[in-house]
């Protein structure tokens, strides 16, 4: 396949300096450009049900291309293989000639009745026996492209497998993401407690004769609801604990292959996660590109889905 030319160093128009302005710009206002760009991929896209070896059923959404590379996209913490930012990276990954796969975490997208048990971010296991079966499936190379709590996973899955991954504004430190939600601007504690509802209400809906989140829904912190959710339904017996099985801070990620693209006025990841990592790992930092939005033009692909199909072109050669 051709290789295409990597973009030029991110600059945001003017009106989107201020990383609030874009983090929220690009998650709320590029939404109906995006599924209408997006459309054909969409309409095209086969489902996939991937069975892991622990029994776990994750979902996943193929647009194949034969003997293309493929790229696994993982979305973030409550979002889906439908996200905005999942459509417009895997229309551009598509159109440079790459078969993607839109995979989604347990209970994420419209999955909360495939597993019994809740979703946690500890759970990679899963995560990498339904990217192994990809990798399995293909006789071509295969790479990663996960953005947040996504980019968080995908480096964890290239350590296990030595896939290459790119990660976008990944969440290394989960302690230091959850205070920036809480104490940041309201709307970032709204926003992520109002899906993180939803969703324990799915999964309630799908099964009621085990789960009863009401007391979930009296609390107003993320960090507040994680002590509880913890507390009783993951097998870890704190909060510390569980942030611990998926820290990537330090010298964890130890050779592990990828890259990764983190803003600086990132409003809920902050820039000292990616202090002191291991060589193997390229750092592209970029002082103004709020959270996973990276947005050149309202109606265009962002930087980022040019930069990922530029890199993964060089990696997976």
């Amino acid at each position: 396949m051709d290789r295409p030319d990597p973009p030029a160093p991110y600059q945001p128009p003017w009106w989107l300096k201020n990383g609030h302005v874009h983090t929220v710009f690009s998650s709320r206002a590029r939404a109906h450009w995006i599924a209408k760009h997006t459309a054909p991929l969409q309409q095209s896209s086969e489902r996939m049900i991937l069975t892991t070896a622990s029994g776990a059923r994750l979902e996943a959404w193929v647009n194949a291309q034969v003997g293309r590379p493929t790229v696994v996209l993982i979305h973030g913490w409550l979002g889906h293989a439908d996200s905005s930012y999942m459509l417009s990276a895997a229309a551009s990954l598509s159109q440079a000639g790459y078969s993607v796969v839109r995979l989604n975490l347990r209970d994420h997208g419209e999955t909360a009745h495939l597993n019994e048990a809740l979703f946690h971010s500890a759970r990679i296991d899963e995560v990498v026996d339904a990217v192994v079966q990809i990798k399995q499936s293909t006789d071509q190379n295969v790479g990663l492209l996960g953005f947040s709590l996504g980019g968080n996973f995908s480096l964890r899955v290239a350590k296990a497998t030595g896939l290459h991954a790119i990660a976008v504004c990944p969440a290394m430190d989960p302690a230091a993401t959850s205070l920036a939600i809480d104490d940041g601007l309201a709307i970032y504690r709204w926003f992520f407690l109002r899906k993180w509802r939803r969703a324990l209400l799915a999964k309630q809906a799908a099964f009621p004769d085990i789960y009863d989140f009401g007391p979930a829904m009296q609390l107003n912190r993320v960090t507040s609801l994680t002590e509880l959710f913890v507390r009783e339904h993951t097998p870890y017996p704190n909060v510390a604990d569980y942030f611990q099985r998926y820290t990537l801070t330090g010298p964890v990620l130890r050779d592990t292959p990828g890259t990764i693209v983190f803003a600086e006025d990132d409003p809920v990841i902050p820039p000292s996660g990616f202090e002191g990592l291991p060589d193997s790992l390229e750092l592209v930092r970029v002082p103004r590109g709020g959270h996973c939005a990276f947005v050149t033009q309202p109606h265009k692909p962002t930087w980022v889905d040019h930069f990922a199909a530029a890199r993964l072109a060089e990696v997976l050669s």
